[in-house]
């Protein structure tokens, strides 16, 4: 979604401001999908570095008129849609930018109910490299320390990012929608319409619906290798 067919143009700032405050491997970029579909903006994790190379070079601008240019080239429908991870704000240099994006945004905070899952594919995505749908070129094997190490690193990153979140909204007097990626991946529009109706405006039910069939679902990461993650996630767990 950061191609020019998704650029807009827009003469005004955003009626709305959706902002989906994300755990890693918490099915965000399927509810971005998604919300695409239903005509909520144009949802894409802008403060991603890829993001803001990739559109800073397309509309020839500088940093510091990031935000001003996101809210024309990519609202649609009057809402202003972004995927955000906490890391994203802690290397933002102007953090003046993220108080002005908060600032009367709905805000979802989007988590994984199912933290042994989650901490198993953040592990995956480390080792390999791969974060989406991508295919696996070479098959390697890991050591057991390797993956050890992965998994204490993916299960400490988890744990942090919980509790920065929680406290960058307990500062701002902030009270998000808390979604699980549990509900995100279920395989009807019931989450949507909820987001819409909080947003205060209709969602394109036929489009949704058009992505949601077309959508794959889930990334699907490493069967075997998740799997492995898991059993040893659980051990580590379990003596604390």
């Amino acid at each position: 979604m950061r191609e020019l067919a998704y650029d807009t143009t827009s003469s005004s700032l955003p009626d709305k401001k959706l902002l989906v405050c994300a755990a890693p491997r918490a099915s965000s970029k399927r509810l971005a999908r998604l919300l695409l579909g239903a005509g909520m903006g144009v949802p894409l994790e802008y403060f991603n570095d890829n993001s803001i190379q990739a559109l800073t070079k397309r509309w020839q601008i500088k940093q510091q008129d990031y935000l001003a240019h996101m809210y024309a080239r990519r609202s649609a429908n009057g809402v202003f849609a972004s995927n955000i991870q906490f890391p994203q704000i802690q290397k933002w240099p102007h953090a003046h930018d993220f108080a002005a994006l908060f600032e009367g945004a709905t805000v979802i905070h989007l988590i994984r109910d199912n933290k042994l899952a989650q901490a198993a594919s953040l592990a995956t995505c480390m080792v390999t490299g791969r974060w989406g749908f991508e295919a696996a070129t070479v098959t390697k094997n890991y050591s057991t320390w390797r993956l050890k190490l992965a998994a204490r690193k993916a299960m400490q990153l988890i744990a942090e990012d919980e509790q920065l979140w929680q406290s960058w909204f307990r500062q701002r007097g902030i009270e998000p929608l808390v979604i699980s990626t549990e509900r995100v991946n279920r395989h009807d529009l019931t989450l949507i319409n909820e987001i819409a109706g909080l947003l205060g405006v209709s969602a394109d039910a036929a489009s949704a619906q058009r992505m949601l069939d077309v959508d794959q679902g889930a990334y699907p990461g490493d069967p075997e290798l998740k799997s492995r993650f898991r059993a040893l996630i659980e051990e580590l767990a379990a003596r604390g």
